[in-house]
């Protein structure tokens, strides 16, 4: 079985997988579907929305920042997310060379994290791509700290998501299902085109402890407060099961 006998060892076995998944990375970033669906999206949808509501919608501190930061979260989500399953997805399902990462002197955990920081490496690389729209367009600065924390901990916590749904998935259809049920949903009702507090009571109850929700709250806070602490470790032991879930899913993975 590959992989059979591996310990914890090689503490820094996940530097050559994060490395590896860097130069995919740079190979990638200039085509147009990686283009389009990483940055020109959150961009449209902040310019659409801004120039569109702009200061109509009545929330506190005003919309475009408002926006601008549940923007943030989409962005960090999306390219987590959805660059790691493809990386992996595509290494599985069209290259056929994921075994041969597998079967490498490389612990589960080492591979999971060295995919996980990869993710998360995607989705902070995006954001700050996105604020910096943000600033330019609408003069808007959205990142206190925060917020900071909350953009990391949600980078890593949907490349871990990525790494686990990735090896999870059977085929293409399973992961347009994935986005359709799971992302898709998180962006429109997790607070980041208007407030959870608008939704329905029961569906508050269920939102507003998903990760994305998590981030929304904790980058429109202007100074770390008991709620932020809060949000923060919720999205931290989220993150910690996930991980966790991923290192399950490729300690269990063959092939045949």
């Amino acid at each position: 079985m590959a992989g059979a006998g591996k310990g914890g060892g090689c503490l820094m076995g996940w530097l050559p997988v994060y490395k590896r998944e860097m130069r995919m990375l740079v190979r990638r970033i200039g085509g147009l579907g990686y283009l389009f669906s990483g940055l020109l999206f959150p961009i449209i949808y902040l310019l659409a929305f801004g120039w569109g509501l702009g200061e109509s919608v009545q929330v506190a501190g005003g919309y475009i920042a408002f926006l601008a930061k549940g923007m943030l979260s989409i962005t960090v989500m999306m390219n987590s997310f959805q660059q790691t399953v493809i990386s992996i997805s595509s290494a599985r399902f069209y290259y056929r060379n994921f075994q041969t990462l597998r079967m490498s002197p490389v612990s589960e955990a080492s591979l999971a994290l060295g995919l996980t920081l990869a993710g998360m490496t995607r989705g902070v690389a995006a954001v700050l791509i996105i604020a910096l729209a943000a600033w330019l367009f609408f003069g808007a600065a959205v990142l206190s700290l925060p917020g900071v924390a909350g953009l990391l901990l949600t980078s890593l916590c949907f490349g871990a998501l990525g790494v686990a749904v990735g090896m999870s998935i059977k085929g293409q259809e399973q992961f347009s299902i994935v986005i359709n049920f799971l992302i898709t949903p998180m962006t429109f009702f997790c607070g980041s085109f208007f407030p959870v507090s608008n939704l329905p009571e029961l569906v508050q109850s269920v939102v507003r402890y998903l990760p994305l929700s998590l981030s929304n709250q904790l980058l429109r806070l202007a100074g770390w407060d008991a709620g932020g602490l809060c949000s923060a470790a919720i999205l931290l032991a989220m993150t910690a099961a996930i991980f966790m879930w991923s290192v399950h899913r490729i300690r269990n993975y063959s092939e045949f």
